[in-house]
């Protein structure tokens, strides 16, 4: 079969087996993704006549294309649907530590687009940041750079010095937690687990242990934590937006959005009203 055009709402486009390595997903991920492809598009068509160089940094960026866990289709994902808007960034940077998954991205931008500035990096994104920073393009008071950064983790084994590390650019950030799928579900193991420092990574908090006996509310202290870190490197928010399991009000996730322009905030919260959103539940009150 022929690939098919997105059908609507910034729904990731189906298309036909390549024959390159497929990862499978589950349907709340087409949420994720369409999310991730209307933002891309708004910020590359409001910016790119404002900042000569615009770059998209893709971490934990997956193959490009994924089979959906139930239905006979395999649709792109995030980081070949950023190569296909209307308006490209000049620059795209993307990280997985999957060697299937880097070989196989590599493969599918060259063919989705071939001129495209592309760098695909096979690393451990936490150690990550300064072949990131390298790749980037030289920037300056007249060559301005702005960045847009999607983390897409499966789990909470992000650290937050990954994001600190890129911080000083003018870069937003749209970040992936795990808030019900990892955080939630596993914190007692966490918590009882002196030698563990995942969680204490994630939010850039030692005392977490501490602090979390006295809230006991798992969401609203990740997110909250989470928060209080990303304030401290200059950043205000978050907008927080929750995907639940498909048809069930069960919490998986939310994706964090972080910038230090208002404008940028805007322009994200411009992308969640504009799209048709599939959930259950309108407003998350952080509650277990």
């Amino acid at each position: 079969m022929a690939d098919r055009e997105p059908k609507r709402n910034n729904d990731p486009p189906v298309v036909e087996d390549d024959g390159l390595y497929l990862p499978t997903i589950r349907p709340h991920s087409l949420e994720k993704i369409r999310l991730h492809n209307r933002y891309a598009e708004i910020f590359t068509s409001s910016m790119r006549n404002k900042w000569p160089q615009l770059s998209y940094i893709g971490l934990y960026s997956g193959a490009g294309r994924a089979r959906v866990e139930g239905a006979n289709e395999i649709v792109e994902t995030s980081a070949i649907s950023v190569l296909r808007q209307p308006h490209r960034f000049t620059h795209y940077i993307y990280v997985d530590n999957n060697e299937a998954c880097t070989a196989a991205l590599e493969a599918r931008c060259r063919i989705a687009a071939p001129q495209a500035n592309v760098t695909v990096l096979r690393r451990d994104v936490n150690e990550s940041a300064p072949e990131v920073l390298r790749a980037l393009p030289p920037y300056g008071p007249k060559n301005g750079l702005l960045s847009f950064c999607f983390i897409d983790p499966f789990d909470t084994s992000l650290r937050f010095s990954t994001i600190r590390a890129l911080s000083h650019l003018r870069i937003d950030f749209l970040v992936l937690l795990m808030t019900g799928a990892d955080f939630r579900r596993n914190i007692a193991r966490y918590l009882a687990d002196p030698t563990s420092t995942r969680i204490e990574d994630l939010i850039d908090c030692p005392t977490w242990r501490s602090e979390f006996r006295k809230d006991g509310n798992a969401l609203r202290f990740g997110l909250g934590k989470f928060a209080d870190a990303m304030q401290r490197i200059g950043y205000a928010g978050p907008v927080s937006e929750p995907v639940y399991v498909s048809g069930k009000k069960v919490l998986l996730y939310n994706l964090v959005f972080y910038s230090k322009a208002t404008a940028a905030v805007r322009l994200w919260k411009k992308t969640t009203k504009s799209l048709e959103r599939r959930r259950l539940q309108a407003n998350f009150d952080f509650t277990d």
